[in-house]
């Protein structure tokens, strides 16, 4: 599948906003079958701008849930608490 910088670039920031693959291959134009197959292929130019963008809206996420932690939420410091020890599970795995 080749994509133009353009689909590229909309696959980054819709990913970054959590929108389905689905949601994603019609905006773009593209295949769904085909595109959910090349996202799924680690090094693929689809794969990489879609985990581009989810790990960007994550960090954004993140950093806001952080900030409302560091301001005396509650219930978002128990929600990064929750993240630090899913982080530490998945580093385990990984490991």
């Amino acid at each position: 599948m080749k994509l133009t910088p353009e689909q590229i670039e909309n696959i980054i920031l819709m990913a970054e906003l959590f929108f389905t693959p689905a949601e994603i291959s019609v905006n773009i134009e593209a295949h769904n079958d085909e595109f959910l197959q090349e996202i799924n292929t680690t090094g693929s130019d689809a794969w990489k701008a879609y985990t581009t963008g989810k790990i960007k809206g994550e960090f954004k996420l993140r950093t806001g849930i952080m900030t409302a932690a560091e301001h005396g939420s509650h219930p978002a410091q128990q929600l990064m608490l929750q993240i630090k020890a899913d982080s530490e599970v998945k580093s385990a795995i990984d490991a």
